[in-house]
């Protein structure tokens, strides 16, 4: 009875040991207050892209023009321009082509990039690039 005692203590142990560890490694099962990276800004505007022609040409160009409208907005907090990432699962939809995600202090400020010169530039010159577009916006809670 003895020996099963120390045997379960010591299995004990060594299951206490390996929750430490895993919940240290980097990102890896830690909760809220223990992320180190957030988002900021209370409000995401996440817009896909789907372009008409998937040739090296109309990417480089939509790309130019995207970044170019972007990188002149100032009241865009943090932005995130991709392509569709390499995963293959059911509930994942990767037909579209380019993703934008910017995230605003608050609405106000994105009704302001909504209005900005540039984004209508954008707009009148690249809106002949893309074949579907679904924007998706968020606040936070």
């Amino acid at each position: 009875m003895k020996a099963r005692r120390q045997f379960i203590r010591k299995l004990g142990g060594v299951a206490a040991f390996s929750a430490l560890t895993m919940h240290s490694k980097a990102g890896t099962f830690l909760n809220k207050e223990e992320k180190t990276k957030e988002i900021e800004g209370d409000f995401l505007h996440m817009v896909f892209f789907w372009l008409v022609n998937e040739t090296e040409e109309t990417h480089n160009r939509f790309y130019h023009e995207l970044t170019t409208f972007v990188d002149g907005v100032e009241v865009i907090k943090t932005e995130h321009i991709g392509t569709p990432a390499d995963t293959d699962r059911e509930v994942i939809d990767n037909t579209w082509s380019y993703s934008l995600v910017l995230s605003f202090e608050s609405k106000r400020e994105h009704d302001i990039y909504q209005e900005h010169p540039l984004h209508k530039k954008f707009i009148a010159n690249a809106s002949h690039l893309w074949k579907k577009v679904l924007v998706y916006d968020s606040v936070k809670t």
